[in-house]
């Protein structure tokens, strides 16, 4: 089975990016995870849901910290990546094939569930019901996502500018910037919004890896076909071949946390 979410009219192949998205897509700084600790998220005995897992850059954090994790994404090339690394980890990790809308897990199993970077790919109006089903009482959901910020003259504005010539489609994205006291439409009636936080961090790269990071990302490895992958990430490497060996991009983190209502 190979996950293929739609956006912009477009199909895209996570399964295909399983092995940059798993090398090379860092996931978090311990920054976040410290700061979820603090609000009653991710602590030992904690029985997490975390839905599109991907190879597991939230299911695996939050098991070295104690808790125990079911990871679950459509895309079976994400899952076997995420098994190989909890495997290397000598972690304990149940990770499955399914999707975020119909689990087939038990009614009030988990006391989160979370979802990072993809909850903007689920159908609300099933979603929703089942995390509501899934949660028990007093669960909660977490919503997170982590991107770069171009900054002039940066890496990141390089290959913001190198994407869009390639996927013409990067330049019409949404990243979601809009700020709002009011709650998401998905939520009324149904989660009430805890918290609401952002912050910027400055996160370390290598060539390669900022490389295969791009590879992996849903504009270029997901999206392209591999003469296309492999045309651009010529071109980037050679982009960066003026940079030093490591630099610092600034990347934002955002999260959210709702409870039922």
């Amino acid at each position: 089975m190979t996950q293929r979410s739609v956006e912009y009219g477009k199909k895209l192949n996570w399964s295909a990016v399983s092995g940059d998205y798993s090398q090379h897509r860092n996931g978090y700084p311990s920054s976040f995870f410290k700061l979820l600790k603090a609000l009653g998220i991710g602590l030992i005995g904690q029985c997490i849901l975390d839905l599109g897992t991907g190879t597991g850059a939230l299911a695996i954090p939050f098991t070295q910290q104690g808790a125990d994790v079911t990871g679950l994404d459509l895309a079976e090339g994400q899952i076997v990546a995420a098994k190989n690394r909890a495997k290397e980890l000598g972690l304990s990790v149940k990770f499955i094939v399914s999707g975020a809308e119909k689990t087939g897990l038990s009614n009030a199993s988990f006391d989160l569930v979370t979802a990072s970077m993809c909850w903007g790919y689920f159908d609300k109006q099933r979603v929703v019901p089942e995390v509501k089903r899934l949660l028990r009482p007093k669960g909660l959901l977490l919503t997170s996502s982590i991107l770069w910020v171009a900054q002039p003259g940066s890496v990141g504005e390089r290959t913001n500018e190198l994407l869009a010539r390639y996927n013409p489609e990067y330049s019409r994205r949404q990243d979601g910037n809009e700020e709002s006291d009011i709650p998401p439409d998905w939520a009324f009636g149904h989660f009430k919004r805890l918290v609401r936080h952002k912050y910027t961090e400055s996160l370390r790269f290598s060539k390669k890896a900022w490389r295969g990071r791009i590879r992996a990302s849903k504009w270029i490895g997901a999206a392209l076909t591999p003469e296309k992958v492999e045309a651009f990430d010529q071109e980037h490497q050679r982009l960066l071949e003026k940079e030093p060996e490591e630099f610092h991009l600034l990347h934002q983190i955002k999260f959210e946390i709702f409870k039922p209502v």
